[in-house]
């Protein structure tokens, strides 16, 4: 007696439509992107500043890139906190952080050193709250929907990068370099209260 295979139930493969469904990895993603958005329009601006303080494009490059160099050194430092401490509060106090920083940088007159060793602890903390990020999308996302958000976080990393550097060099041409840092400030403040009250 032969017997014929059923069809098997579940093999369901996710979309990116149903990872935007969850609203929570929705509010994650969004707050993510704005933030990522706000860094890349604070690196340069900040660049922007340094390079009028000194006259000097060598300055200038380290403004730029200092903002990345010490997150490698905090991933090995820091990165096993992000599992040990609660997420949304790291996340919201990340964006908090990032938002008291851009504002420091826009209304406080202070030598280049300081202002590349404010911008450098920034990003030593980074990802420490990238970590939770990754944390949260892991425990919300199973199977292919997991892969999917990731690769929804990867691409919009770079989109906002771009996006956020654009809009670095137009805000400074219409608002200035100080009103600029504001603008940042206020979007990392807005992601900050956005975890904090929703996720």
């Amino acid at each position: 007696m032969t017997t014929t295979a059923e069809p098997v139930q579940g093999d369901h493969r996710a979309t990116y439509r149903e990872v935007l469904a969850e609203p929570r990895f929705r509010l994650l993603f969004t707050t993510r992107t704005v933030a990522i958005t706000a860094d890349s329009l604070r690196i340069t601006t900040f660049s922007v500043l340094v390079f009028t303080a000194t006259g000097s494009a060598l300055f200038s490059a380290l403004a730029f890139g200092i903002s990345f160099l010490p997150q490698l050194f905090g991933s090995l430092l820091f990165g096993s906190l992000a599992d040990r401490l609660p997420p949304r509060a790291l996340i919201a106090g990340g964006y908090a952080l990032e938002c008291a920083a851009a504002v420091l940088l826009a209304l406080v007159r202070m030598p280049i050193a300081a202002s590349l060793g404010v911008v450098a602890l920034i990003a030593l903390a980074t990802p420490l709250f990238s970590g939770a990020s990754s944390r949260l999308v892991a425990r919300w996302l199973e199977g292919d929907a997991y892969v999917l958000g990731r690769s929804l976080n990867n691409m919009a990393s770079s989109g906002a990068q771009l996006f956020g550097l654009a809009l670095g060099g137009a805000a400074v041409a219409v608002l200035g370099a100080h009103r600029a840092l504001a603008v940042s400030a206020a979007l990392y403040l807005g992601c900050a209260l956005a975890v904090r009250l929703r996720l």
